[in-house]
């Protein structure tokens, strides 16, 4: 196994050569020796080269189908996906959201080509552990200072995003998913500023256009942010209201520029009126 020192070197100069790999390495040893490294609080090596390349390989089809499901089985692994989940403000959180990364882009290949990777009973198993993973991560940081992107939040819309699309879930998956994307943004320790709720409403965008659930089960679905209980704290509930707000304005929007369905403009308009505050009315 290769120091960071010493993979980074060779990255720099895979790089350099418009991302070739040499033909003496091994594509699928050089996947795992970046895996092991993804956590690397060193943005450039973690975020400029091992994610960049690790992306292309998977979406370009040079890892064979068995190696992407080797890649995602070590994904989903303690040591990678859950390794440490629940802790706040460790660096264990850069090993858990990269790896998401990853997962998202092995689903991606899933849906675009031919000829499937996974299953259908595989795709479900992937769409619950990222449930699960969205109900346990507590660390919500976005940008680290010195480290960089954590953005456990961004990253895991960016995973249900690819996982929407997948042929093989049904309106109970689509559902789950959709509840996923409440109770993240549903929030009150923490307010989202780093486009977290941009990301959260791709996940919605991509779940409507299955058009596989009914138009009154997404309606319901938005409706049902009115019932979102508050803490009694004002500081808490302001991030609560705040990370509500925007994340339906932003969803507002970006299904007016789609031109969709006037009932879920007339949804979230009801859902804004009873939760602002009269003094903004």
């Amino acid at each position: 196994m290769k120091s960071e020192k010493d993979l980074k070197e060779l990255l720099l100069y895979i790089r350099d050569s418009a991302w070739s790999i040499p033909e003496e390495i091994n594509k699928y040893e050089l996947s795992y020796e970046m895996m092991w490294k993804i956590g690397s609080v060193d943005s450039e090596l973690r975020d400029g080269l091992i994610l960049e390349l690790l992306f292309r390989m998977i979406v370009n089809n040079e890892l064979t189908d068995k190696e992407v499901k080797g890649l995602l089985e070590l994904s989903l692994s303690e040591g990678h996906l859950f390794y440490n989940i629940g802790e706040k403000k460790d660096d264990s959180i850069f090993n858990r959201t990269f790896t998401m990364l990853i997962i998202g882009g092995i689903i991606y290949r899933h849906n675009k080509g031919e000829e499937k990777i996974f299953t259908e009973e595989e795709i479900k198993r992937v769409h619950r552990e990222i449930l699960k993973y969205a109900r346990e991560e507590k660390d919500l940081r976005g940008y680290v200072e010195n480290k960089g992107w954590a953005h456990s939040v961004a990253h895991t819309a960016d995973a249900l995003k690819e996982i929407a699309l997948c042929e093989e879930l049904n309106n109970h998956e689509l559902m789950e998913i959709l509840e996923a994307v409440k109770e993240k943004i549903c929030i009150h320790e923490y307010a989202y500023i780093n486009l977290e709720d941009e990301r959260l409403v791709s996940v919605v965008i991509n779940i409507i256009q299955r058009r596989v659930l009914h138009n009154d089960e997404i309606i319901n679905w938005i409706k049902d942010f009115k019932n979102i209980n508050k803490t009694g704290l004002p500081e808490r509930d302001q991030y609560l209201v705040g990370n509500q707000r925007n994340f339906l304005s932003a969803l507002y929007f970006r299904l007016k520029r789609r031109n969709e369905s006037k009932e879920f403009f007339d949804a979230i308009e009801e859902v804004l009126n009873e939760t602002t505050s009269k003094a903004f009315k």
